[in-house]
C-alpha cells in the first residue's frame, strides 16, 4: 500500500477524533465523508465483548441479532442472550467432527457450534430434541441415552410442569389444525383442556403449517419479523434471523399452560421446536410477548448434571481439549490454517464448484483472481461438494467468499507450513509475530505459539524511491482506525495487478493499521502467501486471518522482525 507521511496520518487521527471515526482513507488522500455522521454505524459495543467469544464466527452471529439490543438501539428479546454463558467455550465429543470433537460456546437461549473449523459455518444444533427424547447426540446419527429432561421449558426453574420430559406426550403428536383455526388446547398434568376466550385472538389463530404443526400467528410473525440487525460493518433493516436456522421446526402443537413467573401464575403458549422453546404472554408488554425460552441453560443443566446459579455455570471442559491460558486464546486454538498448493499453470478460478461456472469477474478496482498457476498457495474456507473431475472426487476448494471463488481439489494438493522461527522478543498476553524472512505470521499468548500462516509483505528495493519494505519493529494495533472494508489508493500499483504510476483497490477486508499507514489486511488479487513478498508495505494474509487479527483488540503488539 501506498505510504502516508506521520505528519498527514497525525492529521487523519485529528479528524477522526473530531468527526467521531467517521473519516475513510483512501490512501493517497483523504476524504471526510460527511460531517452529518449517522451515530449508529459507529456505537461502542455494549453486553458481550469480543474476548468473551470463543471464536470470531460466534461473536459475528451474536451481533446480528442481538447487538442491537446491547447497544440499546432496540427493545426486542433476546435471541442468544446478553453474554455467552460463564462455560466459556470448550471442545464437546462429536463423531463426526475432525479429531471427533467440536468448538461449542452455550448462551441463555441456546448453544453455538464449529462441527468443522475450516468450514465457516455455526449452527446450534437440536438441543429441544435431545431433551424431549433423552438420546444426547454424539455424532451425526450417534445417540447415547441419557434420559429425558426433568427440568421446565418456561418460567421459575421451580416450575413443576410442563417439563422437557413431559413433552414426550406431544412430540410428534399433531392436532390436524388448520391455518385460521384458534390454538385454544390448555395442557394440564392430567390432560388438555379448552383455553378461557379471553386469551383468543388473532395472534392465537394458525398462520402457517410447518412440518404438520401449525404455528400461531403470534409465533410466525416472530419467526419471520423484520428489524434493525447490525451486518458487520453497521446497522441495518433487514430480516432479523432466518427462523430454520434459529429454531428449526416445530416438534410439537402450541398449547397453554399455567406457569409462574418471577412468582406469578400466569397463561403462557409454548410450542416446541427442534431448537429452541418459543413462548407467548398476553399480559406482557407487546414487545415481549414473544420469547426464546432459556434452552441453553436447561441443557447445560441437563447434560451437565450442574445447578443453575445466577451469572452462569461452570462446565470442565472435557477431555484431550487443547488447554488455553486465557479465553481470548481460544479462537486461535480452534482456527485452522488449511493450505494448499496449485500443481497446475493457468488453472481456471470458477465462481461455482463447477466447469461450466464463470471465471470471476476483474475490473482494475477489483482485481479478483481469474486463474492461478503452479506453486500458487490458497488457504481453504470450505470444502463443498460439486462436479466430479475425476472419478471419485468431486470435492472443490472455496478460497473466497463474497465472490465466492472456487478451485477444484484434484489439481490442489494440502501443504503444512513450516516452523514459525523463534521471535527474538515475547510481549504478555496476545500479540501478532510477522517473519520477513519465511514470510509467515503468528500468534503468541505470551511465549506460547497458539497459530501460525502464511503472508506476503512488503517488497524491497535497493533503490530508496522504489522500496516497499514492511517495517520492522514493535507497534500496535491502531484503535482509531480500523476499517471492517476499505478502499486503498496509492502511487504505484503492484506488479501483480498489472504495474503503472497508479492503483486504486476497493473491497478490502478487515483492515488493521498497526504503524502509520501500514496494516494486515485480507488479500484477493494475488495468492503468492508464503512465496515471497508482494505489498507495497502492508501485511497481505487471507481474508480470514486478517479476520482473526480483526478480533483481537486495539493496542494489541504486532513484532515484525
Amino acid at each position: 500500500m501506498a505510504y502516508i507521511s506521520e505528519g498527514r496520518f497525525k492529521i487523519l487521527i485529528m479528524l477522526q477524533q473530531l468527526t467521531g471515526g467517521r473519516v475513510r482513507l483512501q490512501l493517497g488522500f483523504l476524504i471526510l465523508s460527511a460531517l452529518f455522521i449517522n451515530l449508529l454505524e459507529f456505537v461502542p459495543i455494549a453486553g458481550a465483548a469480543d474476548s468473551d467469544f470463543a471464536s470470531p464466527l460466534f461473536s459475528s452471529v451474536w451481533q446480528k441479532t442481538d447487538l442491537p439490543i446491547a447497544s440499546q438501539k432496540v427493545s426486542r428479546s433476546w435471541y442468544w442472550g446478553p453474554q455467552p454463558l460463564g462455560t466459556g467455550g470448550f471442545y464437546e465429543e462429536y463423531a463426526d467432527s475432525p479429531e471427533g470433537k467440536r468448538l461449542v460456546q452455550y448462551f441463555d437461549k441456546t448453544r453455538m457450534e464449529l462441527n468443522d473449523s475450516t468450514k465457516a459455518s455455526v449452527t446450534n444444533g437440536l438441543l429441544v430434541v435431545e431433551m424431549v427424547t433423552g438420546k444426547l447426540q454424539k455424532g451425526d446419527s450417534e445417540f447415547v441415552e441419557v434420559g429425558k429432561a426433568p427440568i421446565p421449558i418456561a418460567g421459575d426453574f421451580d416450575n413443576p410442569w410442563p417439563t422437557y420430559a413431559s413433552l414426550d406426550k406431544a412430540y410428534n403428536q399433531t392436532l390436524n389444525l388448520q391455518p385460521g383455526d384458534q390454538v385454544d388446547s390448555t395442557w394440564y398434568p392430567a390432560g388438555v383442556g379448552k383455553q378461557d376466550a379471553k386469551y383468543l385472538t388473532d395472534a392465537t389463530k394458525v398462520a402457517s403449517l410447518q412440518n404438520g404443526y401449525g404455528i400461531p400467528t403470534a409465533f410466525w410473525d416472530f419467526l419471520n419479523r423484520k428489524g434493525m440487525v447490525y451486518n458487520g460493518s453497521r446497522y441495518v433493516d433487514d430480516t432479523i434471523s432466518n427462523w430454520l436456522f434459529s429454531t428449526g421446526y416445530p416438534i410439537t402443537e402450541a398449547y397453554w399452560v399455567q406457569v409462574k413467573v418471577a412468582g406469578v401464575t400466569k397463561e403462557v403458549m409454548f410450542q416446541a421446536f427442534e431448537r429452541r422453546v418459543l413462548t407467548y404472554t398476553p399480559d406482557n408488554d407487546p414487545t415481549y410477548q414473544v420469547e426464546m425460552g432459556n434452552v441453553g441453560l436447561h441443557y447445560v443443566s441437563w447434560r451437565y448434571k450442574s445447578k443453575l446459579p445466577q451469572g452462569g455455570v461452570t462446565v470442565p471442559a472435557p477431555a484431550g481439549a487443547p488447554a488455553s491460558t486465557s479465553p481470548a486464546a481460544q479462537p486461535f486454538l480452534n482456527a485452522t490454517a488449511e493450505w494448499y498448493q496449485v500443481d497446475s499453470d493457468g488453472l481456471n478460478v470458477r465462481t461455482a464448484p463447477n466447469r461450466q461456472a464463470l471465471r470471476p469477474e476483474a475490473t482494475p478496482t477489483l482485481p479478483y483472481l481469474q486463474a492461478l498457476y503452479n506453486g500458487d498457495h490458497v488457504q481453504a474456507i470450505a470444502k463443498v461438494r460439486g462436479e466430479e473431475i475425476e472419478k471419485g472426487n468431486n470435492i472443490w476448494i472455496q478460497f473466497y467468499k463474497d465472490p465466492d471463488l472456487f478451485v477444484y481439489s484434484g489439481y490442489v494438493h494440502k501443504i503444512i507450513p513450516g516452523a514459525f522461527p523463534t521471535p527474538p522478543k515475547t510481549f504478555k498476553g496476545l500479540w501478532v509475530a510477522v517473519s520477513i524472512q519465511k514470510q509467515m505470521m503468528a500468534v503468541y499468548e505470551n511465549k506460547t505459539l497458539l497459530y501460525k500462516t502464511l503472508i506476503a509483505s512488503g517488497v524491497p528495493s535497493d533503490d530508496p524511491t522504489k522500496d516497499h519494505s514492511t517495517p520492522k519493529g514493535t507497534f500496535a494495533i491502531n484503535g482509531t482506525y480500523r476499517p471492517i472494508s476499505q478502499t486503498m489508493e496509492g502511487g504505484n500499483a503492484d506488479k501483480a495487478i498489472g504495474g503503472g504510476e497508479h492503483y486504486k483497490l476497493e473491497n478490502i477486508r478487515n483492515v488493521n493499521y498497526f504503524f502509520e499507514d501500514y496494516s494486515i489486511h485480507g488479500t484477493y488479487w494475488h495468492a503468492k502467501f508464503g512465496l515471497r513478498p508482494m505489498s507495497h508495505g502492508c501485511v497481505n494474509s487471507t481474508v480470514y486471518d486478517a479476520g482473526l487479527v480483526y478480533g483481537m483488540k486495539a493496542n494489541t503488539t504486532v513484532f515484525v522482525f
